[in-house]
């Protein structure tokens, strides 16, 4: 049962409980724009939620559920799954601990089998912290790692979707003195294949993908580099030979005025920083990270637990909203 009154279901983490993640969320799930096209099931801890709720400013009725099978669509009432163990005083508000991380990996993991089982359309990753995560027992570079290891999935990849500006990458969370080794032909062409596949599974039927590269001005014909001319020229090659549109590599520090200028749909980044500097300086607060080339669609905010202003009311829950309602299927505009 993925849907309930015409209205997909969305399974919503609870996250790292010590962040911002249970604020966020009920301010999200209270909005109108939200409860008009889903139904959102948070996957955590319904305590959780109350403890919250003064400092959050949202007077959510929190019911607890045993099954999917008793999910409402009451305005003012969130429906919770109860999942992992979190019992109150164990762990310290804006604090890495052991406790946060299992439980936020627990509901990651019970979310995405939902998702896996057909009783929820998708699934909303909250903010959690990889250090918590790891201590925690999930040890794993970060929820996409999890995520893809739970699935059994080979090849993901994050697309960070805004309201102008798209962009993925070929490299993730890796130090920058490994990203060159990384980006080989058969890498590089594998990120160009799942994010061709990936973008037309949300809407996007013909991508055209503008592949960055890695050194200055390309490399300038190997003077500064043959990243370009070993491996990024030749996938990029190799991407066209199987009709998919990859356009480049284009020089990475004019990549982004390509897609101001309308010439590309999304930018593919070799490494982590190059790209998220510059979309999150124009998308800060906008951006809905899609986890493509899984089983199943998951999505996650672009914007970590927020320690240093835990509980105090101040969370923007915009990321949040707009994560979930990419998850029911709506891209906001």
């Amino acid at each position: 049962m993925s849907h309930k009154n015409g209205k997909p279901l969305v399974a919503i983490t609870g996250g790292d409980p010590a962040g911002i993640a249970p604020e966020i969320t009920l301010k999200a799930v209270a909005m109108k724009s939200v409860r008009d096209v889903c139904i959102p099931v948070v996957v955590g801890s319904a305590g959780l939620l109350v403890s919250e709720k003064a400092a959050s400013g949202v007077a959510l009725e929190v019911r607890v559920i045993d099954s999917l099978g008793e999910v409402g669509d009451k305005p003012g009432t969130i429906d919770v799954l109860e999942t992992g163990e979190l019992e109150p005083g164990t762990y310290e508000r804006g604090r890495n601990s052991a406790i946060c991380g299992k439980f936020s990996g627990d509901t990651i993991v019970r979310a995405v089998g939902l998702a896996m089982a057909g009783e929820v359309r998708s699934v909303v990753v909250a903010p959690n912290s990889k250090k918590a995560l790891n201590m925690g027992g999930y040890h794993f570079p970060g929820f996409e790692e999890i995520i893809t290891h739970y699935t059994g999935t080979t090849d993901s990849i994050q697309i960070l979707m805004g309201r102008h500006y798209n962009l993925a990458r070929v490299s993730n969370h890796m130090p920058l003195s490994q990203v060159s080794a990384y980006c080989t032909r058969e890498r590089v062409l594998s990120r160009i294949v799942v994010l061709d596949k990936s973008l037309k599974a949300v809407g996007i039927d013909a991508p055209r993908i503008g592949v960055s590269a890695l050194n200055p001005h390309i490399g300038e014909e190997g003077l500064l580099g043959t990243e370009e001319i070993e491996h990024i020229i030749p996938a990029c090659e190799d991407a066209r030979a199987r009709g998919i549109d990859a356009i480049g590599p284009l020089p990475a520090d004019t990549v982004f005025l390509d897609m101001k200028e309308g010439r590309i749909d999304v930018v593919l980044s070799m490494y982590h920083d190059h790209g998220n500097a510059c979309i999150k300086l124009v998308e800060f607060g906008y951006l809905v990270n899609f986890i493509g080339g899984l089983p199943v669609p998951v999505f996650t905010v672009s914007h970590g637990t927020a320690f240093d202003i835990a509980g105090q009311g101040k969370a923007d829950p915009t990321n949040l909203e707009w994560s979930i309602l990419a998850a029911a299927g709506h891209r906001p505009s």
